[in-house]
């Protein structure tokens, strides 16, 4: 075997002793580069369809995954929430860290299309809402089109989905390095996301909470946990201060869906806490919370942690 050859094999065989992190797919996705950008050459990266697909997949082989949690322009990822209601998500698996991308959208063509050819925009649901000023002004009459991502938007473009699907009157909403990735394609504008700030942050979910998360740079973020509150089913209504009472530790934000298993219109809450800062505790973090969700507890409120970090 030559040298480059065995260089090669050792690279792979090294790539496959890495840990895995799930992301959504294809390869260019933003959810791609939040993960490369926490984690670099310290994890190999697995694609998946969808959201769903990542916490799905969560195993001892595919330890680690990443998926967008909220956009400061377009609000939470309402399938992300949906997911962290189901059962397994505080038992078999969890949230252990945060990051936080500047997303650029830009609109993508298949060479030589102009924007007054365009009929269709594909995107995940997310982008197309960040993007309703320029899709307002620019192609009112477009027909707005969700996939489930914004690089498999891109992807339909170059492989259209049916013989009456025509990619010289359809466009994607995406990332600009997607051009890089699928030839063919190319940028007809950039910078079409409402507002210059716009950021999206993503929850880093594992199988465990044993395993250590493999950081390219440890993060610098303040302590956090995210926890799940059920309201009693025999409850009219949630009242909101018991359960601010019970928790006695500051809460960030908190995010409302319809629950699974309780009686209709009786929601799941999110209470995302963190640790004060600048106050110094003889108590550690993991303490606090759980001692904060046994509180709960005893005021009635089903609780389970789903992340501490």
């Amino acid at each position: 075997m030559s040298n480059t050859s065995s260089a090669l094999a050792s690279r792979s065989d090294e790539a496959q002793e890495l840990p895995a992190l799930i992301f959504l797919g294809p390869p260019g996705t933003y959810s791609h580069q939040a993960a490369f950008d926490a984690f670099g050459d310290s994890v190999r990266y697995v694609a998946k369809q969808t959201i769903a697909d990542v916490f799905e997949s969560l195993s001892s082989e595919l330890p680690f995954g990443i998926v967008p949690q909220e956009n400061s322009t377009n609000g939470s990822v309402i399938e992300t929430y949906n997911l962290l209601r189901c059962e397994v998500v505080g038992r078999d698996s969890f949230v252990r860290g945060e990051t936080n991308i500047p997303i650029k959208h830009s609109l993508v063509v298949r060479q030589n299309v102009k924007i007054e050819d365009i009929e269709h925009v594909f995107s995940h649901e997310q982008a197309l809402g960040q993007c309703k000023a320029f899709l307002k002004a620019f192609l009112p009459k477009a027909s707005l089109v969700p996939t489930d991502s914004t690089a498999s938007a891109a992807r339909t473009l170059l492989n259209p989905p049916s013989e009456s699907f025509d990619p010289l009157k359809s466009a994607a909403i995406c990332s600009a390095v997607v051009t890089s990735l699928f030839p063919g394609l190319e940028v007809l504008r950039a910078g079409i996301q409402d507002g210059q700030s716009n950021t999206t942050r993503f929850y880093i979910v594992s199988c465990g909470m044993d395993v250590g998360v493999p950081w390219q740079i440890s993060p610098t973020y303040q302590k956090r946990a995210l926890i799940r509150l059920l309201p009693d089913r025999d409850s009219v209504a949630w009242d909101s201060s018991r359960a601010i009472k019970a928790l006695n530790i500051p809460i960030s934000r908190i995010d409302r869906r319809p629950s699974l298993y309780s009686t209709t219109f009786h929601d799941v809450y999110f209470l995302e806490v963190y640790a004060e800062g600048g106050r110094e505790s003889d108590v550690p973090w993991f303490d606090c919370v759980n001692q904060a969700v046994e509180r709960l507890r005893q005021a009635g409120l089903k609780s389970t942690v789903l992340g501490i970090w």
